[in-house]
């Protein structure tokens, strides 16, 4: 008889194959899916770094004004003529008295003549009119002459000095528009405008020249109402002009207006210097008035760099560093306040180093 497990024999070993290759197909498998070991971690970058510090640095206001000369005026003519000369041209400075313009004083000149003559006239009348008054007081005594031609003769006695008087005045009005021709600076200054040119005919109220002083400067600028109480007479102003730049120049608040106007602000005068006539009557101002003091963090300016038209600092948490868009208060010597960005007790990354990263771990 044969056996029956003799012809399975080589199935079993065939079995036994497949199945030992797919027992070691997983491993296979996860040999060529197994990641790459991790490549060695970037080491952290060394820095030097300052601690963020509270300073007292002025609270100021940022406001806007424009200057103005400590006396500024528009000469007028005073007087009816033509304009026979000009001595000065816009820009140039002027001494007080000096002769600005000349004006034809012609017919002012035979009004003063005959202002003059009605002067002489009006004397000599009252002269004679006061010997008469003495010839009639001795005639009255005697009874020689009646009281109403006394009281005649006496009457122009008492009117003769009036006639006399009035005549001097127009003499003196004449004499006034005789010299109103020459126009002359009544101080010291700068001729900021002309109005007229030689040849024109000009009225008592014609402008012919503006004049600024500008050896003092008034800096004319509006106060907000609400800050109304922080502000006081003798104050510090700092104040920066186009022409200039950045270069500071300051006043002191001498005027403060009595009311509050219509914008819901109030006009406040500064007095400022300007001996070497830097600046002038009408520029635009950027003003910074100092209200009180405020203690804010701060950060070495060697660790503020710009970027995006703004400025920031590297801080360092945590061994990383994260760059902070900084909102800058005033400056104080080396130190730049810091009204956000920062806090007190943080650490900056200074001096500022171009090369490093937001995010980049450092020591």
């Amino acid at each position: 008889m044969s056996n029956p497990f003799r012809r399975s024999r080589p199935f079993s070993r065939f079995a036994l194959a497949a199945t030992l290759a797919f027992a070691a197909l997983p491993s296979a498998c996860r040999a060529k899916t197994d990641p790459a070991p991790q490549a060695a971690a970037v080491p952290p970058v060394a820095v030097s770094t300052e601690a963020v510090t509270n300073i007292d640095v002025p609270r100021t206001l940022r406001l806007t004004g424009t200057l103005r000369g400590e006396r500024e005026t528009d000469l007028a003519a005073n007087v009816s003529g033509r304009v026979t000369s000009i001595k000065f041209e816009r820009g140039q400075r002027i001494e007080k008295g000096e002769l600005i313009a000349d004006v034809d004083v012609s017919a002012a000149a035979l009004a003063l003549k005959e202002a003059r003559l009605a002067v002489e006239t009006s004397k000599t009348q009252e002269a004679i009119n006061q010997t008469d008054c003495a010839r009639y007081e001795k005639l009255k005594a005697s009874g020689a002459v009646t009281d109403l031609e006394y009281d005649q003769v006496t009457a122009k006695c008492k009117t003769a000095p009036l006639n006399r008087e009035t005549a001097e005045a127009r003499q003196s009005i004449a004499a006034k528009n005789v010299g109103d021709g020459r126009i002359r600076s009544p101080f010291a200054g700068i001729v900021t405008d002309k109005y007229v040119q030689v040849g024109e005919y000009v009225q008592p109220s014609s402008r012919v020249v503006s004049l600024a002083q500008v050896s003092d400067l008034r800096l004319e600028f509006s106060l907000p109402e609400q800050n109304y109480p922080d502000v006081k007479a003798g104050a510090a102003v700092t104040f920066r002009v186009a022409a200039y730049g950045k270069e500071p120049f300051t006043g002191t608040v001498s005027h403060i207006a009595g009311a509050v106007r219509e914008t819901r602000d109030v006009l406040v005068e500064a007095s400022v210097k300007n001996p070497d006539q830097r600046l002038l009557p009408g520029m635009f101002a950027d003003v910074e008035l100092t209200i009180g003091q405020d203690n804010l963090p701060s950060v070495p300016k060697t660790a503020v760099f710009e970027a995006n038209g703004k400025l920031n600092v590297f801080a360092v948490k945590d061994g990383v560093l994260e760059q902070r868009v900084l909102q800058p208060g005033p400056e104080l010597g080396a130190r730049l306040s810091v009204r956000r960005g920062v806090v007190a007790g943080e650490r900056v990354v200074t001096p500022y180093v171009p090369e490093l990263q937001n995010g980049q771990r450092v020591k």
